[in-house]
Parts: structure tokens; sequence; C-alpha cells
């Protein structure tokens, strides 16, 4: 709370900018036509049903995922932290721990990786009955390389059967297109502002790329105007 007051002091005219431009998604390579129907024989897109007409421009989903393995020093609960971007603007963002200890940052991972495909999902209905088009399946982005492969890989096996649920989940959601899975660097994926408690200069170079701070992120009480 300490560091949540000392942001707020530094920033009190702060704001989250809405911008409409439409994200990049062609750099993340992500691995297109898999077939997965051996796997999920049952698994196709969605029939939306009684939905109003589509109308407008097309927008994309972009959802950043991390987790923090063990955080909570009392009950060892990893804490999962998601940022969903409706094109560049940020819709929802959680911080919190995880409802089971995980004895891995693998099912940490993976765990948190669920939380953020029903996140996904329920923006993708909600959209869906606003008459909202959308771009293409969403963008999941992790930094964690063994989830990743683990779940968009359909050859893939999962030999943790208490983390069948989670893996099943995920590797669904990627079958039906709902979503893509790509793996991203460390230190491209901001959630780390959800899941642990980063410097200053990180905390104000992370909330520049995603709240669209104005440059003097740490010296300016000034935000850029909302469009």
């Amino acid at each position: 709370m300490m560091r949540v007051f000392g942001y707020l002091k530094a920033h009190p005219n702060g704001a989250v900018i809405v911008d409409p431009g439409l994200p990049d998604h062609d750099k993340f390579k992500s691995p297109q036509g898999m077939d997965w129907t051996e796997f999920y024989p049952d698994a196709k897109p969605e029939e939306w049903i009684g939905m109003p007409a589509e109308l407008g421009r097309a927008v994309r989903i972009t959802c950043y995922v991390d987790a923090d393995h063990a955080h909570d020093h009392l009950t060892r609960r990893s804490v999962t932290g998601i940022i969903l971007f409706i094109n560049n603007t940020p819709i929802r963002w959680i911080s919190k721990c995880q409802k089971t200890v995980e004895t891995s940052t693998y099912g940490s991972e993976l765990v948190a990786a669920r939380i953020a495909v029903d996140l996904i999902i329920k923006m993708v209905h909600s959209l869906r009955s606003l008459g909202v088009p959308i771009d293409g399946p969403a963008l999941l982005l992790g930094d964690n390389q063994s989830v990743v492969l683990n779940t968009t890989v359909p050859s893939s096996v999962l030999k943790k059967k208490h983390n069948a649920v989670a893996f099943h989940h995920i590797c669904k959601a990627i079958a039906v297109r709902i979503c893509h899975f790509v793996h991203t660097p460390s230190h491209e994926n901001h959630t780390d502002i959800m899941t642990e408690s980063p410097g200053k200069a990180d905390l104000c170079l992370s909330c520049k790329v995603l709240f669209r701070q104005p440059a003097a992120t740490c010296s300016s009480d000034r935000a850029d105007p909302i469009i």
C-alpha cells in the first residue's frame, strides 16, 4: 500500500489513456494451423446464436499473464498477475493470490494461464453480446517457456495429474481458436508489477508502457489527455 500511495502522490493527475489503435499481433510468432482434432475431436468454434449484428471496427484482445511462485510468506500461495487489453487500452487487471498452493513454478504459471483464458472467454462473450466484431483469436502472452510449449504443441504430455484440468482447459481454448498462447521475454512482460515489488524505475517504465504515462514518468505530475 505504501508503494500504491507513493505512486499516486507522484502522479496525482495520472489517467488511463483510451487508445483505439490496433496492436501489432503479427510480430509475435505463434503456431498456426496445428491439428488438434486427434486430441479434442469435439472442439469446434462456438456458434453465436441470437447475438446482435456486428457493427463498427473490429477490435483485438491482448492479455499478459504472469505468476510469482510461493509469493505469500505465510501460506506460500502464488500470486497471479493479469492485464487484459482491448486494442491498446487496458480494460482489466488482476493481482490476486491463487486459491491453491502449487509446488512448482510450472504449476503456478499454469494456474495463472487458466485464469487468463477464463478472462479472455468472458471478454469475448461480452463483446459479442454487444455486437462488437473481434479481429482473430486473442493473443495471450506469458514468459514461462515450459507452460507455453506444453500447451501449444498437440503432442505434448502432462505428467502432473493435479494440473491436468488447467492444462486441458488452456489447450482446448487454443484448439477452438479462442486464443493463441505465445512466449514473450520476461523484460517485456509488464505484469511483473502485478506479481512482485519492482523498483521505482521498473514500476515507472511499466506504467508508462501499459497505461501510457507521459515521458517524465517519475517527476511529472501531469498526464497526457485522454483520447
